[in-house]
């Protein structure tokens, strides 16, 4: 019984540490709110669809984008992204849903940086 018990407790440890790894050091001010708030960080960096999303979600996806932190190289990437959740929150709930879809599919640059954010997200925050 003793043996289950401290397996347990080795497994939870050793979960902590990898969550708190990454809320640690240099990744900290990007990781740190996107674990804080895993929900919302699970959608953050994908496209919104209109009748789909509403403009409380794009709220919520800006909100959390503008908490963060990013490294260097992904500067350029937060900043255009929270540019196109800016026009979601203007544009989700309109009766013509076409400003929205433009929004992420009339530039290139909003879908690669939407890409660059997740993968970093997957990939650094989430090991």
């Amino acid at each position: 019984m003793r043996a289950v018990t401290s397996s347990s407790l080795v497994i939870v440890l050793g979960a902590s540490l990898i969550l708190s790894g990454c809320a640690s050091g240099g990744n900290a001010g990007f990781c740190g709110p996107l674990i804080d708030d895993t929900e919302t960080a699970a959608v953050v960096f994908a496209p919104m669809v209109p009748g789909m999303n509403h403009e409380h979600q794009a709220d919520e996806r800006l909100e959390l984008a503008e908490k963060l932190e990013p490294t260097a190289d992904l500067a350029d990437d937060l900043e255009i992204w929270k540019r196109y959740l800016e026009a979601m929150v203007d544009t989700i709930d309109d009766d013509d849903p076409t400003a929205a879809i433009a929004a992420y599919s009339d530039d290139p640059a909003v879908e690669k940086a939407g890409t660059a954010l997740f993968d970093y997200y997957t990939d650094v925050c989430m090991m």
